[in-house]
């Protein structure tokens, strides 16, 4: 099955392989960019917790955070580090070094298992929130080791295989980057030392697990049609045009009204495909190739367009159209991926 789900990522953009190790595709680029997009959203921006990104000095780092939290816990840190990390054997089918992305928070030993259990909760959560088949996503066995230290793994449960797609950990003893004198933090009026939990991802690994997730080849009309299901949030591109006429001056008029909602659609950060391909193909051969690429909607605008400036918005998952007014599209897009 990855056999199948690399071939079409490769035909589409998402892949490259040179002599057998996988590059990253301009498709796939993007997707990966929306990946980190939503992690940085995840882990730093909507936490309850201050999360501070680190791109450098991991100590340099905490030393701000714990100023400027005044000593008090929980706060974190987000890194991201270059590295190889044999935990992630999906990292093992790409050329280059992974980007892991590292979150680490410190708590109070009085709340810190309580937080790890909500932590738990939470990356699973978010993980199965992504996912066209959410039950896949299951823990590991929890493992202890002498010193009390816990580590958790989230996996994903293919036919064909179970790949790690991050690592928990929940310690009580010293960091490896950090002093005594450093974990030495407020709780309330009490001086105590942190216990601190941390989320490991290798981002090639997410983003093949991303597309093995997606892949999916339902039967339509007695064969099967093969798809993309990405979440539309992380799909690279939102939204794609399909132009369908009789007359070629009919055509090349709704070509231009396709580029112009289009740079409406971009205007609004809405990511957008047009593609030469939209006024030459069949409708048939277009599905597939938006399909392919898990363009979640396509626009289609036909000669009734011109005439009452109805256009069809046709569904990547169910294949069904509705009606809307091309006044009214960049409006209705944005609430369609305004939310989860």
């Amino acid at each position: 099955m990855l056999k199948k789900v690399i071939e079409l990522c490769e035909r589409q953009g998402f892949l490259k392989c040179v002599n057998e190790k996988l590059l990253v595709g301009p498709v796939g680029a993007l997707l990966q960019e929306n990946l980190y997009n939503e992690w940085i959203y995840n882990m730093v921006i909507s936490r309850d917790t201050s999360v501070f990104l680190s791109k450098d000095s991991f100590v340099n780092a905490f030393e701000y955070a714990k100023g400027i939290c005044q000593e008090r816990v929980p706060f974190g840190i987000a890194q991201v580090i270059t590295d190889n990390n044999d935990q992630f054997h999906f990292d093992k089918h790409f050329e280059n070094s992974s980007m892991i992305l590292q979150t680490t928070v410190f708590v109070s030993p009085t709340s810190s298992t309580q937080f790890f259990h909500q932590w738990q909760k939470q990356r699973r959560t978010w993980w199965r929130k992504f996912s066209a088949s959410p039950g896949k996503y299951v823990f590991s066995d929890l493992q202890t080791n002498p010193d009390g230290n816990q580590q958790l793994e989230v996996k994903v449960e293919y036919s064909w295989d179970k790949p790690l797609v991050e690592s928990l950990g929940f310690y009580k003893t010293n960091h490896p980057h950090l002093t005594f004198d450093h974990l030495n933090v407020r709780d309330g009026r009490k001086k105590v030392s942190a216990h601190y939990i941390t989320s490991t991802i290798s981002l090639s690994s997410m983003l093949l697990n991303t597309l093995c997730d997606a892949y999916d080849e339902p039967d339509f009309q007695g064969k099967p049609r093969v798809l993309l299901r990405l979440h539309r949030k992380l799909a690279p591109y939102k939204i794609s045009f399909a132009v369908t006429a009789t007359q070629s001056s009919i055509t090349d008029e709704l070509g231009s009204l396709a580029l112009y909602i289009c740079k409406q659609l971009r205007t609004e950060h809405i990511s957008s495909l047009l593609l030469p391909s939209a006024v030459r193909n069949t409708l048939d051969l277009q599905w597939n190739q938006y399909d392919q690429l898990g363009v979640p909607f396509t626009v289609v605008l036909n000669e009734g367009t011109l005439k009452n400036g109805i256009s069809l918005l046709r569904s990547r998952d169910t294949t069904l159209k509705e009606q809307v007014h091309i006044t009214k599209l960049p409006t209705y897009v944005q609430q369609l991926f305004k939310n989860y």
